[in-house]
């Protein structure tokens, strides 16, 4: 029997949502937010995909960055959105390194899988970091926006 003076621990359920509430609410000035939602896009538009998760949150918590709106940033990839992002990477980084958009001539699956590793791979890396920056400005910016709107809305509810 556990004595009246003392408490039982926390199940485990609460110790999570207590902790989510406080990276939910660690560094929530918008800016900072808007800057976590940026590192997550741009991160999110890498070609390491399988990884993004563990390199946002690695980089966030480096940069002491909220890792909840980072790694809710590198979702982006999500499919069908990650489709176009990859194939538009591939594109400019064709177009980057040759200067025109390169593809292969035959059908085969030989053709397809040497053009793959010989052209793609590397265009993707290339065209990754500016379409990954453009797209964590906008979306930095476009997060920063909507986190101040949301700040307002809160500090008038709470009698601001």
């Amino acid at each position: 029997m556990i004595p009246p003076s003392t408490s039982p621990p926390p199940s485990l359920r609460l110790r999570w949502h207590r902790r989510l509430r406080e990276l939910a609410t660690s560094h929530s000035d918008p800016a900072a937010l808007g800057a976590a939602v940026a590192l997550g896009i741009f991160v999110g538009c890498s070609p390491f995909y399988g990884f993004h998760t563990l390199l946002v949150i690695g980089l966030a918590a480096i940069l002491r960055l909220n890792p909840l709106a980072a790694a809710l940033g590198a979702q982006v990839s999500f499919p069908p959105l990650g489709l176009a992002i990859v194939g538009t990477e591939v594109a400019l980084g064709e177009w980057l390194r040759y200067g025109h958009w390169s593809m292969p001539t035959t059908s085969g699956h030989g053709e397809l899988s040497r053009w793959i590793w010989t052209h793609a791979l590397l265009s993707w890396v290339i065209g990754s970091v500016p379409v990954g920056a453009v797209l964590a400005v906008a979306g930095g910016l476009a997060a920063w926006m909507l986190f101040r709107v949301w700040q307002a809305r809160r500090r008038d509810r709470e009698g601001g």
